[in-house]
């Protein structure tokens, strides 16, 4: 019987394969792959690929790694130090700068409080530039010294306002230091009206300065405080990656290199290729120096959670005496000839600084009697009583019993800031030192496995060839 193949006349004939790959040329292509000298090629380009990723994590982690270190963790205390004295002076010059404004232009108490004005301004400057030229290697630093700078300017002028309207200084306010430049021509006329008018318009611009202090100046000193001893707890958070990569990718590069080893060995049945041996004993050598890097890893892990918290405290201590301080302001800035004197009681009464009418045996100490506020202090302007608000004035100054509770307990704020201060100096400095930092090294050795690679294969590949 005669077979058929499809060749005789009038046989169906199958149509042509059609699409863009064609079998026969992609089993060509993987059969090519998968050849020795193809496979030593594909393996040295991985392996060197590794070997540059180790190297890049070896000299990137540095940063993160030393930040941990107890030098570190003292210089980002000590400018939050600095941070702190600007809080404090300015939160000082307003409650002087506010006080000002109770007393007439010739009670000798006035020159007192000029000169303690002028001088907590004088002393914040001075901080501000001291620290504005150790800033320069941070700009983000730099940026915020810079605003507080430009705020205080801005505050300053509002308060020169406020005085050169309120009547003439004391010669004496300030010896010879003028805390407000000469007057020019609108600020003399402006000071030609009558006291009562001179005195309103005199609060009108206190009350603009303190709540600008309060709501720009205070808040920028407060976020640089918060950014300057966050620095080292947010170095924690960054450092985690780069440890775990400065471990986790110099050992894949060991483990790739033992696998081709191992296959290299049984594909050529030959001996250990010495470039591959160099190259594994070379990366060995720099897991050890990564090691050796963040030894100190473990310890300062351990330590700063406890370090956190007593920053946190201290952060809430510096924010208490700022609203005490700020409280104090409202508290003269509402005695005085403010046109709005109940928003300033709206402002005091909203920073919870009275004392619980049921306090226990033993109140806090950052907390005031507000009795003699409500009953002479914040009456005495509208009071009948003859020399009332002479009596909430002398009241509500430093010798007055109110005066007195807003010392005591600054006084208390102040002690307790600086026994938190002292735990986090002493927590700072248990910390361990941070290892010299062995990446620069680490990444010269890498490049020596990686020509170890190279050579190794490419006389495997050259004898296949």
């Amino acid at each position: 019987m005669a077979s058929h193949t499809g060749d005789e006349p009038g046989a169906d004939r199958p149509a042509p394969a059609t699409g863009p790959a064609r079998p026969g040329h992609t089993n060509r292509l993987r059969d090519a792959l998968r050849t020795t000298p193809a496979l030593i090629v594909l393996s040295g380009a991985v392996l060197v690929a590794a070997l540059a990723a180790t190297a890049a994590v070896a000299v990137q982690s540095r940063t993160s790694a030393t930040t941990l270190g107890e030098r570190s963790a003292a210089t980002a205390v000590a400018t939050s130090t600095t941070a702190r004295e600007i809080y404090q002076g300015l939160a000082d010059a307003d409650v002087a700068a506010s006080a000002v404004f109770l007393l007439p232009p010739a009670e000798d108490r006035r020159a007192s409080l000029v000169a303690a004005y002028d001088a907590s301004v004088h002393e914040v400057e001075r901080t501000l530039t001291d620290s504005m030229g150790n800033a320069a290697g941070d700009p983000d630093r730099l940026t915020r010294l810079a605003t507080i700078a430009a705020r205080l300017k801005v505050y300053r002028d509002v308060v020169c306002a406020a005085l050169r309207v309120a009547g003439p200084l004391p010669a004496a306010a300030t010896g010879n230091r003028q805390p407000c430049p000469p007057a020019g021509r609108a600020a003399e006329q402006a000071a030609t009206g009558s006291p009562a008018a001179r005195a309103v318009l005199a609060s009108a611009y206190a009350r603009e300065a303190s709540h600008y202090m309060s709501t720009e100046l205070l808040t920028a000193a407060q976020g640089l405080w918060n950014y300057d001893t966050r620095l080292l707890l947010d170095a924690r958070a960054d450092a985690r990656p780069w440890l775990a990569a400065s471990v986790l990718v110099p050992l894949g590069t060991l483990a790739a290199l033992v696998v081709v080893q191992v296959w290299l060995r049984r594909r050529t049945r030959r001996r250990l290729n010495a470039g591959l041996l160099l190259a594994s004993v070379g990366t060995a050598a720099v897991l050890a120096m990564l090691v050796s890097s963040w030894s100190h890893w473990p310890d300062a892990d351990r330590r700063l959670p406890e370090l956190e918290r007593a920053v946190d405290a201290q952060s809430a201590t510096q924010q208490r005496l700022g609203a005490l301080l700020a409280g104090r302001a409202d508290v003269y800035l509402g005695l005085g000839a403010s046109v709005d004197p109940a928003g300033h009681k709206a402002d005091f009464d909203g920073r919870d600084l009275c004392l619980a009418p049921t306090a226990a045996p033993a109140p806090p100490g950052d907390r005031i009697d507000c009795t003699a506020l409500e009953e002479t202090v914040w009456p005495a302007r509208q009071s009948k009583t003859p020399n009332a608000f002479r009596g909430a004035v002398d009241t509500v100054l430093a010798e007055g019993s109110a005066g007195r509770a807003f010392v005591a307990a600054e006084g208390h704020l102040l002690t307790e800031l600086t026994t938190r201060n002292e735990e986090v100096s002493r927590m700072v400095a248990d910390l361990p030192e941070a290892r010299r930092h062995l990446g620069g090294a680490a990444a010269w050795v890498t490049l020596l496995a990686a020509a170890g690679v190279v050579a190794g294969l490419r006389r495997r590949y050259l004898e296949y060839q």
